[in-house]
């Protein structure tokens, strides 16, 4: 086989390894997606169970926000099949959870029943009572829906987590000795035609023994390059590129697959919690519905909006960390103060903004150039932080300062605050995926400084970190954009 074959063979490998990586990671965020849209499915059926309740009650409730909750359940399970593809379904007909298709597919039926029961008695058709009983029976069908969808759903995707995941690996390995094999035929082939260069016949001229003992495009490079090189340099070249390639590959397969492993785990773990818990408290508050304990229904409702905000949040960290590989990288004149208004005002729900200042000082002789959907996240990320760890026993008021500098080749942007800071023993895994090093004050993803850190990698810049228990220090320097 030529050479150029061979590396054509190598070429095709990679390429079907990183596919099948990549196709893998798009099949685990169906799965995400599905879970999300289940968890949608959780929260509207629970409201529809507490308008049915203040409706029983003689609570005045409009028909319009009875048909708009309906109406949300109904858009879940079409969202759903909309995403299932021909993948996800032969996959689910194989290990048996097909029955999640079908549980969407009656899920719209009753949804439309329902539909069709508001409408008769918005009309005028039919007796409260009748509306009341039947309606009460399609919320606690829908409930019942989204607890049997769960099942299914989480099969699947831990089927996909468990066959890809491995296969990816095993695949990653056999391409890692592939090219380990496909190198050494070259360079046993290369070794030849040095060791035919280095040994000198009396009878037979160097021409004729490559042409009787080589072939190929070995044959062609030494006959026409056989007085310009030096068997010695050519081994030397060789050997150097086809070890850094093999080194360089199986430390980057080695890298993407620890860390595509390490996110599958943490990911389905969190992802878990909050689904198991909503899970059990959806079943208490059915019962205490059916046992007409409604206060203690509203407070089991509480609980799983807030382990929904839980779960919304590690969604929404998955998702930018997800945006920040696939942003479109396109430059434009920002606006810096903009920016960060629009911040202060997305982040009052931290605080209130006379709980805490933000200092700005923007030096810049000219207008600053970059991405903005990479610079607004990496400041959105870092003043979130500082609002979310702000140290309320100090005596000081809070303060986050932003200061942007213009140096000869970069900006610098640097984020000081006065909290909690982080602990000293935890420096080195400050940019990791999942880390959260004060849970008892604040419950975030742990993804924020990961996405800072990707976006700033992006950029091809740097980031600094200062802290102690006076506060914390972001420096950050970004290389101009050539306008």
């Amino acid at each position: 086989m030529k050479i150029s074959s061979k590396l054509m063979l190598i070429v095709i490998l990679t390429i079907f390894e990183i596919s099948l990586t990549l196709w893998s990671v798009f099949e685990i965020s169906n799965g995400v997606k599905f879970h999300e849209l289940n968890l949608n499915h959780f929260k509207y059926s629970s409201q529809l169970t507490h308008q049915v309740s203040a409706l029983s009650a003689d609570h005045n409730i409009e028909i319009s926000e009875l048909r708009a909750v309906v109406l949300n359940i109904r858009q879940q399970p079409i969202d759903c099949l909309d995403t299932i593809n021909v993948v996800n379904k032969f996959i689910m007909e194989f290990i048996g959870t097909d029955n999640a298709i079908a549980l969407c597919v009656q899920d719209i039926k009753d949804a439309d029943h329902a539909l069709s029961l508001i409408n008769k008695f918005e009309n005028e058709t039919i007796d409260k009572d009748v509306f009341l009983s039947k309606l009460k029976t399609l919320a606690a069908t829908f409930n019942q829906t989204s607890i049997l969808f769960e099942e299914p759903v989480s099969k699947t995707l831990a089927f996909i987590m468990k066959v890809m995941i491995p296969l990816v690996v095993v695949i990653s390995l056999f391409n890692i000795l592939f090219i380990s094999f496909m190198s050494n035929t070259i360079t046993r082939s290369i070794r030849h035609a040095i060791k035919l260069l280095n040994h000198k016949k009396k009878k037979i001229s160097l021409s004729d023994d490559i042409g009787q003992n080589l072939s190929g495009e070995l044959k062609v490079l030494l006959q026409a390059a056989q007085k310009r090189i030096t068997s010695e340099m050519l081994m030397a070249e060789v050997n150097k590129k086809l070890e850094t390639l093999v080194e360089q590959r199986t430390e980057s397969l080695t890298r993407a697959n620890q860390e595509l492993s390490q996110f599958a785990y943490r990911t389905s773990h969190d992802l878990k919690a909050p689904l198991s818990a909503t899970k059990i408290l959806t079943r208490f508050i059915i019962e205490d519905i059916n046992a007409g304990q409604l206060e203690n229904a509203v407070q089991d409702t509480q609980h799983v909006h807030d382990q929904m905000e839980k779960l919304e949040e590690l969604v929404v960290g998955i998702l930018s960390l997800t945006e920040a590989d696939s942003t479109e990288n396109k430059n434009s004149a920002l606006d810096l103060n903009m920016i960060l208004d629009d911040i202060q005002q997305r982040l009052s729900g931290i605080t209130n903004l006379s709980d805490y200042t933000m200092e700005r000082y923007i030096n810049l002789d000219h207008v600053l150039v970059n991405n903005q959907t990479r610079i607004t996240q990496i400041l959105e990320n870092l003043v979130s932080n500082a609002l979310k760890y702000r140290d309320t026993k100090k005596s000081a008021l809070p303060f986050v300062k932003i200061t942007v500098s213009e140096l000869d080749e970069s900006h610098q942007l640097m984020i000081e605050d006065n909290g909690i800071g982080i602990p000293t023993d935890r420096h080195d895994e400050v940019f990791g995926m999942f880390k959260r090093f004060h849970p008892k004050v604040s419950f975030g993803s742990g993804l924020g400084l990961a996405i800072v850190k990707k976006h700033i990698d992006y950029l091809k810049g740097t980031i600094n970190m200062e802290t102690s228990d006076q506060g914390t220090k972001f420096s950050i320097n970004i290389p101009k954009v050539i306008v």
